[in-house]
Order: C-alpha cells, then sequence, then structure tokens
C-alpha cells in the first residue's frame, strides 16, 4: 500500500476513554485549556514529554499531534481521529532536515532536492529507517510521511522536546477541518491535554510529494507551490 492513499477514509476504531487533568510542576493542567501560541511552547513541550496529547497550529492546518516515543499517547491520538494507522498513517514533524537521517533514508540528491523546499509547506514521502517503528511505516516498503513546518511556534516545540511529533490534521469526526482552536476545543474535549491558539487558519493543507528511491512525484496539490521541489 503506497503511503499517499492515507488520504483516503480511514476505518474507524473505538475511541479511548477521556483522559483527565493531570500535573505539570505542580498545577493541574485542565484538559482542552487553550493557550495562545505566545504563552503556550513551554506548556505545550511538558505536556508532550508527560505523554499528553495536544492541538496546534502549523503552516498549513491544525494538527493534534504527541511525542513519538509515547505509546499511549499515540493510541490516545489515533482514536481521538478515528484512525487506522494501516490506512491512514501518521505525519513525522522535525525541527530542521538535520534530524532527517535519524528516521528516513536520504539520499545526498535527495537532500539536495529537500533544502529547495523544506521548511515549509510539503510533506515529504521517504523510505524509514529502522529507527522507525513498523507501527509507523506504510507498506513493504516502508514508508513514512516527514514535515519541517516554516512556523516558529512548532520550530520552538519540536526543539524543545528533541524528538518528532507524529501529527494527524484536526478534523472533525464527519470530515470538516477544524480551523480554529474553539472549534477543536468543542469538538474533541477531554480528549486534548491542550489546545494551542493560532488564530483562525484556512482548509488548505500541504502540498505532499514522493522522493522514494530520488524520483519525485506529486500525491497531493496544497498550499506549497509544486515547481520548488519538482
Amino acid at each position: 500500500m503506497r503511503w499517499q492513499e492515507n488520504y483516503h477514509d480511514s476505518r474507524h476504531v473505538p475511541l479511548l476513554r477521556p483522559r483527565s487533568a493531570f500535573a505539570i510542576g505542580g498545577v493541574a493542567v485542565s484538559p482542552s485549556r487553550i493557550l495562545a501560541q505566545n504563552e503556550a511552547d513551554e506548556t505545550a513541550a511538558t505536556i508532550l514529554k508527560q505523554g499528553g496529547v495536544i492541538a496546534f497550529p502549523t503552516d498549513t492546518l491544525y494538527g493534534i499531534g504527541c511525542a513519538f516515543d509515547r505509546p499511549r499517547a499515540v493510541e490516545r491520538l489515533l482514536a481521538l481521529r478515528n484512525i487506522d494507522p494501516r490506512r491512514r498513517p501518521l505525519t513525522f514533524l522535525l525541527p530542521d532536515l538535520g534530524q532527517l537521517a535519524r528516521y528516513a533514508q536520504v539520499t545526498q540528491e535527495g537532500h539536495r532536492i529537500l533544502t529547495r523546499a523544506l521548511p515549509g509547506p510539503y510533506c515529504v514521502e521517504l523510505l524509514a529507517t529502522a529507527a522507525v517503528p513498523d507501527s509507523f511505516a506504510v507498506g513493504p516498503r516502508r514508508t513514512i510521511g516527514v514535515r519541517v513546518p516554516d512556523h516558529a511556534f512548532c520550530e520552538k516545540l519540536l526543539w524543545a522536546l528533541r524528538l518528532p511529533v507524529v501529527t494527524a490534521t484536526a478534523k472533525a469526526r464527519d470530515g470538516r477541518t477544524l480551523t480554529t482552536a474553539a472549534a477543536i476545543a468543542e469538538e474533541f474535549g477531554e480528549g486534548l491535554d491542550l489546545v494551542v491558539d493560532g488564530g483562525e487558519l484556512d482548509e488548505q493543507p500541504s502540498t505532499v510529494v514522493s522522493l522514494v528511491d530520488d524520483w519525485v512525484t506529486l500525491l497531493r496539490r496544497g498550499r506549497g507551490d509544486p515547481d520548488r521541489i519538482l
């Protein structure tokens, strides 16, 4: 199964029971607490390190994400978005291209191509390395989708975490893209530990390209100009 098939509707999986508030530095954090992005970077990083699930803005859409190394948080994320990871894999968010080689196989030519577009509103299909568990990869060739967002909050968060954040687009159960923090909090309620408010975003997703074997293929047009990478 090719990685681009993750844009098909997923099979439903049972929702997990909502998580109650937990303490950060002795202070209880309410479920679905909304913070402005200029106030939320330290809180968001702490919540992710403790195994929380948050919603946050990117340079395209709002994402719902958790730390790559927190299996229970990954289960919560999949349940919140009713995602079957075999059909709709999560996307890896990285702070810069320097972190890419640990999680994805990139040749010198592939890296040269990526420097034309990243950071930016692109998601790139690549072959996973052995550092990526099979549960995150798709198909016999083990592909993953990787993003390096051009977004100040995301960059601060990812550097603070020092690990990938795995994400899915913030969508309602009926498939609508949620474009405000208030709409996300209303939809998911206590299922989220924090919602970072980055204002109202439009509904334009990332441009998706495959770079497997250094063969560049456009899989979806979005915010990013395909000519920068093709």
